[in-house]
């Protein structure tokens, strides 16, 4: 008998320049210009033997038609195995409201937040600090946070500090993503959620 191949869908969403992009490289390593997504993008990457689908979405606050749900679905069309829903910082108000209409959907045990650009992401009691401090209303909805910190690797280099700083900078990121897979790992279930 032949075993079926593992696939996980991420669907990665947040506010533009929240670090949805830059996420979405981490965890396919690759690495592109910062700059808008106009459109879902779709990158495939194997761990542990297991195939992820990784899209890129547009920015929570840019409209999103019912062409744009059709074009997500085509582009995974099992359904999702994990919503990352990228901050980077405290939770703005906007925020919260975008994160509660998504949170009624039914979507929840899905979801996963994601603190990006945050340096102390490798200090348990820093992330657990700044669990508490991000919004008591969230950390009651949503109990599956992950930190990281994704600083730039595609810097100009001129001399050996910024060689230090790039080598320096892909640890970091080779660190912030075993730590999401892990997560990942732990929390994506078989089962798929439909649009």
């Amino acid at each position: 008998m032949v075993e079926k191949e593992k696939i996980r869908n991420l669907l990665i969403v947040g506010y533009n320049g929240g670090g949805k992009s830059t996420l979405a490289d981490v965890l396919t390593k690759t690495i592109k210009d910062v700059k808008k997504t106009n459109n879902f993008q779709r990158k495939d990457f194997e761990w542990k033997d297991v195939k992820y689908r990784v899209v890129d979405t547009i920015g929570v606050e840019d409209t999103i038609t019912d062409e744009k749900i059709v074009e997500l679905n085509s582009l995974i069309p099992e359904g999702i195995s994990q919503v990352l829903f990228v901050i980077d910082g405290k939770f703005t108000t906007e925020q919260i409201r975008t994160f509660e209409v998504i949170f009624k959907s039914g979507i929840a045990e899905y979801i996963t937040i994601v603190r990006t650009k945050f340096s102390n992401f490798k200090n348990e009691g820093e992330c657990k600090k700044d669990k508490v401090d991000l919004n008591e209303k969230i950390n009651k909805i949503c109990k599956s946070i992950v930190y990281v910190d994704n600083p730039p690797i595609n810097i100009l280099i001129i001399d050996d500090d910024d060689r230090e700083t790039v080598e320096n900078n892909k640890k970091i990121r080779a660190r912030s993503r075993t730590i999401l897979l892990d997560h990942l790992e732990k929390v994506c279930q078989e089962k798929f959620y439909n649009l």
